[in-house]
């Protein structure tokens, strides 16, 4: 842990700024607020399930909270935050990748139904669901590294196995744990997790006449996989990929665009991915590898679905 300490430590030395700090966490509250008052995403952006305008709106939720923090640093950081046109078509890129992603489930949907029987598409497209961002995500960011970062030694932004120190992100996660446990009991935890409720796992069973247990750990497997695509863009592509022309900056503005990611779910959860998307950015930018996050990450959504596996 004294070397995740060190992270930090170097991190705030000459960087944190009281003023900034309070702006970009008033920035944030207002966006969270916002949403779950009017329920954005599931009230506004949903009613055009399977429209390509979706993928602008998915662009401009996620790029309002990252260019509002980087303005937020503009204004009231230390330094000078200089923003060059590599930066520009790099940031821009990214998010249209992501926006891509959130939006073109519904035509891979569509495909999919042509290929299974009726009786199991449901689990099939829960299966799909949670490992296509291999493609538009990790397929698209790996040639975003070939055109962009080619020179530089950080594998596909982060996914690099050298150095990294897996006890150390055990600790963490142990110490997060607790607070996992606290939360397993409100009633937003039981009505979302786990997420294996309502995947038709049963059915799918069924029909090849196996124990449904063979159904929940195929899904619960697939679906923590999909955790590593969600790191190699916030922690690997926005942080270790744009360090090199924001140097700190990267850290706040992915934590924004980050919570964003959780407005769809409780919003404890959704308060909670501010301070986990911070710390592990602040991990990301030192360590140069997201395995630690992926190990977190994936932890934490283990316990989760266990937990509410327990408590239903």
């Amino acid at each position: 842990m004294k070397k995740i300490f060190g992270y930090f430590r170097d991190f705030h030395k000459e960087y944190y700024h009281t003023k900034m700090y309070v702006f970009i966490a008033l920035f944030i509250v207002t966006l969270i607020t916002i949403n779950y008052i009017f329920d954005i995403e599931n009230s506004y952006i949903d009613r055009y399930y399977g429209k390509p305008i979706r993928i602008l709106f998915y662009f401009c939720y996620h790029a309002q909270a990252y260019f509002g923090v980087l303005l937020i640093i503009y204004f009231f950081g230390k330094g000078k935050l200089l923003l060059s046109s590599e930066f520009w078509i790099k940031s821009i890129l990214g998010f249209l990748i992501l926006s891509v992603d959130r939006s073109v489930f519904p035509y891979i949907a569509e495909v999919l139904k042509n290929f299974v029987p009726s009786q199991i598409f449901r689990f099939c497209r829960e299966l799909v669901y949670n490992v296509y961002g291999f493609i538009t995500i990790l397929g698209m960011l790996a040639i975003m590294k070939c055109m962009f970062d080619r020179r530089e030694n950080f594998g596909i932004y982060g996914l690099r196995f050298r150095k990294v120190n897996y006890r150390i992100y055990f600790l963490m996660f142990l110490t997060v744990s607790p607070l996992v446990l606290i939360a397993s009991f409100t009633p937003d935890f039981i009505d979302y997790y786990p997420t294996y409720k309502g995947t038709g796992g049963v059915h799918f069973a069924n029909y090849y006449r196996f124990s449904e247990k063979i159904s929940m750990f195929l899904y619960e497997t697939v679906y923590l996989s999909s955790f590593l695509n969600t790191e190699v863009f916030f922690r690997g592509f926005l942080v270790i990929g744009l360090s090199r022309l924001l140097g700190k900056n990267v850290v706040l503005p992915m934590t924004a665009a980050y919570a964003v990611l959780h407005f769809g779910k409780p919003m404890g959860e959704a308060i909670s991915s501010v301070f986990g998307g911070y710390i592990l950015g602040i991990i990301a930018l030192y360590s140069r590898n997201i395995w630690g996050g992926v190990f977190i990450h994936g932890g934490i959504a283990f316990l989760m679905e266990v937990l509410a596996f327990i408590r239903q």
